[in-house]
């Protein structure tokens, strides 16, 4: 039986996972398939459970800066995969160099002995080759940017509903729905067991030889601190790095690319690569970044933004009173992203309307083709570039933010229910996040002249351009860097094989233990981690336990 009643939640396994999401999922799948029993803890309920955490177990220091918890996390099997829209990019080798731009964090481990674990992480969310570099004719690479680098997209992105099947035939894999975990048991160098609390208030203590908390960034991060409260020596003490260095991305956009070939943006638009869809970006060189002091970068082009009808698009209106329709528009994509396009909620209906008018027949047509290709078509295309003669599009930037310690998460005050403490979330980016960005610009700009292929025009003069980054910059979509891996449990709190330095038999698999998330969004490497993980796990047998 693989979706398991409560009762079973205290019988014994070889292992025990906190969380059924991507990297949770991935791990318990591969470890079951090796031949350990594995019980996986998912404190979200069974099938058309509501899968929104509870805002109120959280306090943000500062809205502006991080999304609502409710639209960046999720509960339940495949987790907050989904709300994820399905974007796969893998890290970088500089982000696993020491820079001087980020030189409170370093990666104890190559990328080589991550890189290897791309393919099968791939094969677990997506479908078709694990390529990330594909040059298109005309757009060579060289110089301070390159122009070959791909993202790639996930066909199916609710894992929940991809992976359910196999769940439920696998074996020896028991999966407890509505199992919490509020504490972790330690005794000596070791977890005894995890207290997990159910449906009504019910309580019991998991036992595995092995235990693997899976449960997201911040929820991961939240029972490692409830846990170093009543043994204030873990993780480093309470000065060490649990819940600091909290970071994500820098990402928005303070200007338009003109392409001096309008017929170029063909290379730079969604294609069907196999069974699954990709995207070129560009990318800054590792001789750039080393040379400039710069962190990591990416971009690509798109769509003016959707909230503002100075784009006089009749189907880009369109698609914005789609979008701005709540229950349409929740449907129609990750709630995140959602809220980016529809804007800040100033009035501009009647601006909409206007271009609807002038343009309502071609809008109509080209509204039911882009419709049908993004939820009608399998695999369904990402999204989608309304093409223009001018040449001109926006530029979206996604940029690192660098390591900072005052950037965390802690406990505070309990929340309304009592039942668990509220996590207070300080995300904080730092002027050398901003300047970065804006320096990235300036060589991508003179790449894009000294090849002949285009021009930056920015949206704000100089003086401005600051601002606009600084107005823009936030996240908490991408939880990284608040349980970093490291060599020393001083300044980090996992090692190299992301099991925690103070216990001998609990890991985490996360994107918390990145000490720098490059350019990349997170999904791809944290997955690929978890992968290697189970690979050990598997590798020591059903019954180690010491180092």
């Amino acid at each position: 039986m693989a979706i398991a009643p409560w009762s079973e939640i205290t019988e014994p396994a070889d292992l025990c996972i906190v969380g059924a999401g991507p990297v949770g999922l991935a791990v318990a799948l591969a470890c079951a398939r090796g031949g350990l029993t594995v019980l996986v803890l998912e404190a979200g309920g069974p099938r058309g459970a509501p899968p929104r955490v509870d805002p109120a177990a959280f306090h943000i220091e500062d809205p502006a800066r991080h999304a609502p918890v409710e639209a960046a996390m999720a509960r339940g099997l495949g987790g907050a995969s989904l709300w994820w829209g399905g974007r796969c990019v893998p890290l970088d080798d500089i982000d696993f160099a020491p820079q001087a731009s980020a030189s409170e964090a370093a990666w104890p481990i190559d990328h080589a002995q991550v890189r290897p674990w791309y393919e099968p992480a791939w094969r677990f969310l997506g479908s078709g080759p694990a390529l990330f570099e594909h040059p298109a004719p005309g757009w060579e690479a060289g110089g301070d940017v390159r122009f070959d680098t791909l993202e790639r997209w996930a066909p199916k992105p609710k894992l929940g509903a991809r992976y359910r099947g196999e769940v439920e035939r696998t074996p020896n894999l028991r999966l407890v729905l509505g199992a919490t975990a509020v504490g972790l048991e330690v005794e000596g160098d070791g977890v005894a067991g995890i207290e997990a609390v159910g449906a009504g208030g019910a309580r019991a203590i998991v036992r595995a030889r092995r235990y693997v908390i899976a449960a997201g960034g911040l929820e991961t991060t939240r029972l490692l601190l409830m846990a170093q409260r009543r043994t204030p020596r873990l993780f480093g003490g309470p000065d060490g790095a649990l819940g600091r260095y909290y970071a994500g991305h820098v990402s928005g956009k303070i200007a338009d690319v003109e392409l001096a070939a309008p017929g170029d943006a063909a290379a730079l638009d969604f294609f069907l690569d196999g069974p699954s869809y990709a995207r070129r970006r560009f990318t800054l060189s590792a001789p750039a970044q080393r040379r400039e002091g710069l962190l990591n970068a990416a971009f690509w082009i798109d769509n003016p933004p959707l909230h503002d009808p100075d784009h006089r698009s009749a189907l880009l209106s369109a698609v914005w009173m789609a979008l701005a329709f709540e229950p349409l528009g929740s449907r129609l994509l990750p709630e995140a992203v959602r809220r980016l396009h529809v804007g800040s909620g100033r009035d501009v209906l009647t601006g909409h309307l206007r271009n609807l008018l002038a343009g309502a027949p071609d809008a109509a047509v080209n509204l039911a083709r882009m419709f049908g290709g993004r939820y009608l078509a399998s695999p369904a295309r990402p999204g989608f570039l309304l093409r223009r003669r001018s040449g001109r599009y926006a530029l979206h930037y996604h940029a690192e933010q660098s390591p900072n310690r005052s950037s965390r998460v802690s406990i505070c005050a309990a929340g309304e229910t009592g039942a668990r403490e509220r996590l207070k979330v300080s995300l904080r980016y730092q002027p050398a996040d901003i300047a970065s960005v804006l320096r990235s610009h300036e060589l991508l700009d003179g790449a894009l002249r000294r090849s002949g292929k285009g021009r930056l025009i920015y949206r704000a003069p100089p003086a401005e351009r600051e601002a606009r980054v600084w107005a823009q910059a936030g996240d908490g979509f991408h939880q990284t860097g608040t349980t970093r891996m490291g060599r020393a449990r001083r300044d980090s709190v996992v090692d190299g094989d992301c099991r925690i330095h103070d216990l001998d038999n609990l890991y985490l698999a996360s994107s918390s233990v990145f000490p720098r998330a490059g350019q990349a969004n997170p999904t791809l490497p944290a997955v690929a981690l978890g992968l290697r993980l189970a690979d050990r796990l598997l590798r020591e047998g059903p019954g180690a336990r010491a180092r």
